[in-house]
This record gives C-alpha cells, sequence and structure tokens, in this order.
C-alpha cells in the first residue's frame, strides 16, 4: 500500500507549517465548520486556538498534540447530540484520499475465543515451549521475553487459578483475558490514553441481560484475573472488557484485536465517507473515500458494505445495539443498488423485485414492486441462509460457479449482494486465465466487473482497495479486447485507440483505490 501525506500533496506549504497554515485557512474560511469556545475532543472550555490551522480549539496541552501530532492538523472535531452520543465531524472541506487521522492502539492482544497464541508475537503455538516464569505457551525464549509480553507476565505468574494447555486447535476461553489485562494496564501507566477511551461506549448495561454470555466472560476474566490480583476491580475489568468487545476490531491477520482511542470516535454507516488501514505498527489510518464537506459527520463502516439489510440490521444491533438509519438504510432500493432485493417468485417478472415495506423493521413483509405479493422476511432471510450455505459447497471451479450463478439469478436481484459475491468469485478465478480467453468470455468477464463496480460505487463509494482490483481487471480485460478486435479486423484503428484510452483511465482510477495517506513520511508502499 503506498503511503502518502499531505506534505507530499502540498509540499510548499508543509515547509513552513506555521505560515502556510493561517494562509490555507484564509481559503478555509469559505467552507468551514468550527467552535473554537470548546475544546475540540472533550468539549470543555478551551485555553488555546491551534495557531496552524485556526480551525481547532483544545484545553490542554496533551489534546493540542493529539489534534497536531508530526506537523499536521487532524481536519475534525468531536459533537454531541441526544441520538447518536459523540460523532465527529469536518472542520473543512476534505478532498477524496486525504488523511484524515492516524492512531496507535492503546492495547492489543488475542481476539476473544481464540486458540492458544504466542502472547508477544500472537502467532500460533503448539505447546512445545513455555515461558519459564508464567507458564503460558510462546514460540521461543526470545518472544518469552519479549517486551509485549512482559505487560502481563507477571501477573500471570502469580495466579492462584492454574491454566492447563492441552487443545492447541480449540478455542480456549482464559486467552479471553489477556487483552483486558493489558487495558488495565493502560489505565495504571498511560492516564491520558485511558483518559481518551472515558469518551467511548461499552454497552456493558445491554450485555449483562445476556446471562450465559456475561457469566462467561465473568468466569474467563475477571474470576481468573482476581485469582492473580485481589486489587484489581470488578468494575474496571467489566469496563476494559465492554471497551473491547464494543470497539476493538481484528487486525489483518485475524489472530488479535486491537483498540483505538480516537478512530473509535467514528460512527457507523453502511455508506461510509472513509476507510481504514491498520500496518504492522498497530497505527491505524483514517483516509477519505470521497469529498467531505465541512461539518459533515466523518463515518466509517463496523462490517461489510456489501450486505443485505435485514443481515445488516441484525449484526450491528447484536454487537452495537443500535439500528442504523444512515440514508442507505432509510431507502427501500439502497440507492438503487437493490443489494437485497429478491426476484419476485409469483408473478416472475423481470421487473418484479420483492422490497421490504418498512426499511425500520426485520419484521414486516416484503412485497414485490410489480404484482404485490407478500413474503415474509423469515423467508427472504431463510433464502439467503440457504444459499450462502450451498455456496460455500459449489465445486471451486469455473463451471461450478458459472452453474450457481445461473441458478442464483433465478431467485435474486442481478445486483443482490450474494449475486455479486459470486461475480466477484468468478472474476478471480477468471483472472489467472484472461489471455487464454475467446472474445465472447472476455466480454462476460468485463460484464462481471462493471457489475460488480456498478454496486461498489453505490454502497462504497470512490477508491477503496477492493474496487482497485476489478479496476484492474477491467484494464487487463480491455487491453487484450483491444488487441483482438484490431487483429481480428472487426474495430478500426481509431477503435484500438478509444480502448487504449479508456484503459489508461481505468488504470489511473484502479491505483488511486490502492493509496493510503499515513503521517508525515514521504516513504510509499503499495497495497498487496
Amino acid at each position: 500500500m503506498k503511503l502518502l501525506t499531505n506534505m507530499e500533496m502540498n509540499t510548499e506549504e508543509e515547509e513552513n507549517a506555521k505560515e502556510d497554515g493561517k494562509e490555507n485557512n484564509e481559503d478555509a474560511n469559505e467552507n468551514t465548520h468550527t467552535n473554537l469556545k470548546l475544546c475540540f475532543l472533550c468539549a470543555q472550555p478551551a485555553t488555546k486556538t491551534c495557531d496552524n490551522c485556526n480551525l481547532v480549539a483544545f484545553c490542554s496541552e496533551n489534546h493540542k498534540k493529539l489534534h497536531r501530532p508530526e506537523k499536521f492538523c487532524f481536519p475534525f472535531m468531536v459533537e454531541q447530540s441526544d441520538d447518536v452520543g459523540r460523532y465527529v465531524v469536518a472542520v473543512r472541506d476534505i478532498e477524496p484520499l486525504e488523511l484524515v487521522l492516524w492512531d496507535n492502539a492503546a492495547a492489543l492482544g488475542p481476539i476473544m475465543g481464540c486458540s492458544p497464541v504466542c502472547l508477544e508475537c500472537l502467532k500460533p503455538v503448539d505447546g512445545s515451549f513455555y515461558c519459564e516464569n508464567c507458564n503460558w505457551p510462546a514460540c521461543d525464549q526470545e518472544c518469552a521475553e519479549g517486551n509485549v509480553h512482559k505487560i502481563e507476565c507477571e501477573t500471570l505468574k502469580k495466579a492462584k487459578e492454574k491454566v492447563e494447555f492441552t487443545n492447541f486447535k480449540d478455542t480456549h476461553d482464559t486467552y479471553r483475558c489477556i487483552a483486558p489485562l493489558r487495558l488495565l494496564k493502560v489505565k495504571e501507566k498511560a492516564s491520558e490514553t485511558w483518559e481518551r477511551l472515558s469518551y467511548l461506549m461499552d454497552h456493558n448495561d445491554e450485555r449483562r441481560k445476556d446471562v450465559e454470555v456475561w457469566d462467561k466472560y465473568q468466569r474467563s476474566i475477571n474470576k481468573f484475573l482476581k485469582s492473580s490480583d485481589p486489587n484489581l476491580k470488578d468494575e474496571d475489568m467489566d469496563r476494559a472488557m465492554g471497551l473491547l468487545w464494543t470497539n476493538a476490531f481484528a487486525t489483518s491477520d485475524g489472530n488479535d484485536q486491537a483498540l483505538f482511542p480516537t478512530f473509535s470516535l467514528m460512527n457507523h454507516s453502511c455508506q461510509p465517507n472513509c476507510a481504514h488501514s491498520v500496518f504492522p505498527n498497530k497505527t491505524v489510518a483514517l483516509q477519505a473515500r470521497v469529498k467531505i464537506l465541512a461539518g459533515e459527520e466523518i463515518t466509517i463502516s463496523y462490517i461489510s458494505t456489501l450486505q443485505g439489510s435485514l443481515k445488516r440490521r441484525m449484526k450491528l444491533h447484536g454487537k452495537w445495539y443500535f439500528y442504523c438509519k444512515c440514508a442507505r438504510c432509510m431507502d427501500p432500493t439502497e440507492f438503487g443498488s437493490f443489494t437485497s432485493a429478491h426476484l419476485c417468485q409469483a408473478c416472475l417478472c423481470p421487473e418484479g423485485y420483492l422490497l421490504t415495506t418498512d426499511v425500520e423493521s426485520e419484521s414486516v413483509p416484503w412485497k414485490c414492486v410489480r404484482c404485490d405479493q407478500l413474503s415474509t422476511a423469515e423467508a427472504v432471510i431463510a433464502t439467503e441462509t440457504q444459499i450462502a450455505m450451498e455456496m460455500q459447497n459449489v465445486d471451486n471451479s469455473l463451471a461450478g460457479f458459472e452453474e450457481f450463478h445461473k441458478y442464483t439469478s433465478t431467485i435474486l436481484h442481478p445486483n443482490h449482494y450474494l449475486n455479486i459475491v459470486l461475480k466477484r468469485q468468478l472474476v478471480g478465478l477468471y483472472s489467472d486465465i484472461l489471455t487464454q480467453l475467446e472474445a465472447e468470455d472476455l466480454e462476460r468477464v468485463k460484464q462481471y466487473c462493471e457489475e460488480v463496480d456498478a454496486v461498489y460505487q453505490i454502497v462504497n463509494p470512490e477508491y477503496q482497495k477492493e474496487r482497485g482490483y476489478y479496476l484492474t481487471n477491467l484494464c487487463k480485460i480491455g487491453k487484450l479486447l483491444a488487441r483482438k478486435y484490431l487483429s481480428e479486423e472487426k474495430e478500426t484503428e481509431k477503435q484500438f485507440s478509444e480502448r487504449v484510452e479508456k484503459c489508461i483511465k481505468l488504470f489511473q482510477e484502479s491505483q488511486k483505490c490502492n493509496f493510503v495517506q499515513l503521517k508525515t513520511t514521504t516513504e510509499s508502499h503499495k497495497s498487496g
């Protein structure tokens, strides 16, 4: 992934940040959203305004550093409402691909409910080596003595409730305590970071209602940690667990979860205007996908945007206890993407789509827009679940997925998210043999790419990595078709040139999808 910065985009301004920050603000004043009476982060009375951007105020030196680390002003402030609590807005217009913030992890640890891993590097272990001090599995002596594992090693050593490690494949409940313990160490040793965490929700009041799950966590976290340190308080352990449960997310390798205090202030939208990337140094970078206007909320997606409305509602309420009311969720057609629509099996018309009769309920009937035939929400979700299960058993071949796609095309809208998933799979399989395909097959793969991209442009607009993959394939296919049609004299030199020009534009767009800005370095990397 290529790492760029606003400094690269505006080198002259950054050479004299303070002077040019003021100059830039003269232009920014044409479209800004500020409140210089309150701290941009905590809403306490401000004591000073940023001398560089003049768009943000703060109450302390610590909060100033959070606004402007490494000579770069983050273009946002935190506001609050009765409906959603805290949310983040742009203080000026933010351009596509512009860096919004970066944040360092407050705590990093094994995901909840993982199989045994090394507590230093979080890689799977087989029981061949144990830390001599705490007797928990590790990769080797180097990992056992690592700085990350040192955070909890002494506490684990003192545990009266000894842990047995016999099965290294299945979930080991005691690993649930590691990330909360590390977060509790943050409270002891990094009060500034813990203060930022105080702005986040833990949803423990709602979670306590699920007695079975709550009791499981009480046993594997509170009870075990108290056997190590009797001074630990249930209130603090519950808070640490709730913060992680609500705000942490798994990083790219899948074995660990990280909690980023400032980044976690971002609210969810099923059509987000920002995307994030986590890097090996456990820094998260947040980047604008589209232009964000001053005063507009900055949003991310907590879940994959390529899901149907019923599944999104269930997932969001199941973990975060809210029902999304973003513009996409409030539109039965989801901005004309129809990613949740089923084909009516009564009228069998190409335009006969089943859509929900009430976007704010997951239990109301769905109705055909052509013949008014009704279907229950239970039937809709059952159909999707059945197709998803059958998809997992499809023979991993082009013929298998092409045949299954023909089947699903008789049940689901062409843009239904499961059909888009199938088309993505087909593009992935075809991408390795593009040069072997005839023009007819290339045109079909091209159509798959275009249909996937059309949906992405609605539910996941502008620049993001997955879209870049399909644009790259469209570029490759375009070049192959241009050569074929020219060599077979089916098209003229002029038409060939037009195809090549389109390929160049596709390539340029695909490259933009693979860039992210991080910090203030000019080092560049491409996403893999």
